[in-house]
């Protein structure tokens, strides 16, 4: 018998962990990824969009289509972290791309155009994986909501609920994580959608470091495949940074929820004032959702490895 893999998108903000995220969900067969979509969040949106066609053709994958949209969040991230997506998209590691037919063509569609088509045209159930704020998200259920039903989950990397934030700005109180502080409104609709949401939260991505071992070692098979080769040099991009697995921890979620440890809660998420974009948990009111409390460290890095072993 024929096991259908788990059809997929990934809609994300177009940063370091945002493409490792990808290309974890690319080289997995357990996954059927059916489009990859940028929201204007921690990148600008247009050049992580050339960026991801060229880490697609780069690697040879064969997948769904790529898009993006520019549509603002009401709290934009720092511009000084947007503009890594300028330097990814120059990287001198697609040079040999010129040699290679193009991953992709056609003009790039709207993240929200190509989310709506995918979902009414699957052949099952997709699991939405949410790497960045809900911007792109939110809109298509209020305007399509029998779409609903066709979404099996939605995995975002978003929240801090027995944490402090990492939002660092005038007039907020650090308790939010960005993503959600980025369009807290959206956040907050996608919630109350009713939509099944798992929540991988700073709570278990602050125990999870790049650490220099983990690089080294991701050094060592760079040599021979491809993907790791792409992989270091991206992680290289923050190095001297406390960097973590945020979004790549998402991905695994979806591929490999065995590694984790969940809890049901109900929450719900501050909208306004100096907690916007806080997650909280809640007795009465909100929404139930799953909250990812703890990940097997070393199998989950092992994971990593090995799929960027694969092409």
């Amino acid at each position: 018998m024929v096991t259908m893999p788990q059809f997929a998108i990934h809609d994300n903000d177009g940063h370091v962990d945002d493409f490792l995220s990808t290309i974890l969900l690319w080289l997995s067969p357990e996954l059927s990824l059916l489009a990859v979509t940028v929201t204007d969040g921690d990148c600008f949106a247009a050049q992580s969009y050339e960026a991801f066609l060229k880490m697609a053709t780069f690697l040879d994958v064969n997948g769904g289509e790529i898009g993006y949209s520019e549509d603002p969040c009401p709290n934009p991230f720092p511009d000084s972290w947007r503009r890594e997506s300028y330097i990814i998209n120059e990287l001198p590691i697609f040079s040999d791309n010129a040699l290679k037919t193009p991953y992709q063509t056609r003009k790039a569609r709207k993240s929200s155009v190509i989310i709506t088509e995918c979902l009414n045209n699957s052949r099952g159930p997709v699991t939405l994986v949410c790497t960045g704020p809900l911007t792109n998200i939110a809109p298509i259920f209020e305007e399509r909501p029998e779409l609903k039903k066709k979404v099996e989950s939605i995995v975002f990397m978003g929240g801090a609920f027995g944490v402090q934030g990492n939002v660092e700005m005038p007039e907020h109180d650090n308790t939010a994580e960005w993503n959600v502080y980025a369009d807290p409104q959206a956040a907050k609709r996608v919630l109350d959608s009713g939509i099944p949401i798992t929540f991988i939260p700073l709570d278990v991505t602050n125990h999870v470091p790049v650490t220099r071992e983990f690089i080294l070692k991701l050094d060592e098979q760079a040599e021979s495949c491809r993907a790791s080769q792409l992989a270091a040099k991206l992680y290289s991009l923050v190095k001297g940074f406390n960097y973590y697995f945020w979004d790549t921890l998402t991905a695994a979620a979806v591929i490999k929820p065995e590694l984790f440890t969940f809890k049901d809660q109900r929450v719900d998420i501050v909208t306004q004032g100096k907690s916007q974009g806080r997650t909280q948990a809640t007795i009465f009111g909100g929404k139930k959702v799953k909250i990812a409390t703890s990940i097997k460290v070393e199998p989950f890095e092992q994971f990593i490895l090995e799929v960027l072993r694969r092409r």
